[in-house]
């Protein structure tokens, strides 16, 4: 049962600046861009989206507490319009049809849908120009306990980001994408059962799977779980198609990370790399050639890591550097 239904943007603006804890507002119609700003209520208001109900971006400053679901978010206007900053100039940053600024906790996205273009179930068939015109993002949260859950991005630059320390990103899909698929960016955050697939190369971005960093910082208490990542999974002869690099580590400093059970198809060298780190393991982890070309790559590969470091049970092309017996090649019998 609902505690309000609103049918437009400031509708819903006036209902959360009055809702308590444990509501729900039901959101029906067409709601276009969304601005909200110091929205903090007690504890969780829910934004449930009925079937119909569709969002052009929402932008979220200061604001805490908040959980969107059943939404469907993609641009109307150009990217170019959607990339203006708050001082009415062109933004340099890709924008992103969800953003959290880093005033913002504790917001969830749950079984959402975000295109980067209404067409984009057919992105296989698109060209360059059309993947420019898509060039936005699905969701970033920059504060601590975001969590992304159970949503498809399909068609866009960029899918899931969370920078901020305690945050998840659970059991969503990727289908085509010209950035990063995944990006994880806070202490003790997981990224667990995820599904990321078909990346394309439309500029100068070499598009990563999953990618963990802080800028200059230590990024430390990471768990990346049971998730898969396919290179490719549609029409073989398309152009644009990505050497895909799995799970990327490349920066650093990092501590205290797992990686366990992951499946990644790629043709890129990096299936999964971890630079830096202090206290790693790489457990149960099935790196193999999208194409099936047995030798030296995908790798899985190590270098500048310290303390404990565990590496059992692992199966990848080639192992940097040299694994022990309980790791070996892959088998390529069964489809992910």
């Amino acid at each position: 049962m609902s505690d309000a239904t609103v049918t437009t943007a400031d509708q819903l603006r006036d209902a959360l600046k009055s809702a308590k804890g444990g509501e729900t507002i039901v959101a029906q119609g067409a709601f276009g861009a969304v601005a909200l700003a110091e929205i903090r209520p007690a504890s969780t208001v829910t934004i449930v989206g009925t079937a119909g109900a569709h969002f052009e971006k929402i932008d979220m400053r200061g604001c805490a507490n908040l959980h969107w679901t059943g939404l469907s978010c993609w641009p109307i206007r150009s990217v170019a319009e959607l990339s203006v900053n708050q001082s009415g100039q062109p933004g340099k940053a890709i924008p992103y049809l969800v953003m959290a600024d880093p005033a913002s906790e504790n917001i969830e996205l749950s079984n959402c849908i975000f295109r980067g273009r209404k067409d984009s179930d057919n992105h296989a068939s698109w060209g360059p120009t059309d993947w420019q015109d898509a060039k936005i993002g699905a969701v970033i949260l920059h504060g601590p306990k975001g969590i992304v859950r159970s949503n498809k991005a399909i068609g866009v630059s960029f899918g899931f980001t969370v920078r901020g320390a305690s945050s998840e990103i659970f059991d969503n899909l990727v289908f085509g994408f010209s950035g990063d698929g995944l990006r994880v960016g806070g202490d003790n955050s997981v990224v667990i059962g995820n599904r990321v697939t078909d990346a394309v190369v439309i500029d100068k971005n070499h598009p990563d799977a999953l990618q963990a960093f802080k800028p200059k910082e230590l990024l430390k208490g990471l768990v990346i779980k049971d998730n898969v990542i396919l290179e490719w999974t549609v029409r073989r002869d398309n152009p644009l198609r990505a050497k895909l690099q799995g799970i990327g580590m490349h920066d650093g400093p990092y501590s205290d990370v797992v990686i366990r059970d992951n499946r990644i198809s790629s043709s890129s060298y990096n299936g999964i790399r971890v630079h830096g780190t202090t206290n790693v393991e790489l457990v149960g982890n099935q790196v193999r050639h999208a194409d099936g070309l047995r030798g030296q790559f995908p790798r899985i590969r190590l270098d500048g890591c310290s303390g404990r470091i565990i590496v059992q049970n692992n199966k990848a092309e080639k192992f940097v550097p040299p694994a022990d017996a309980s790791n070996g090649k892959p088998d390529y019998s069964q489809a992910w």
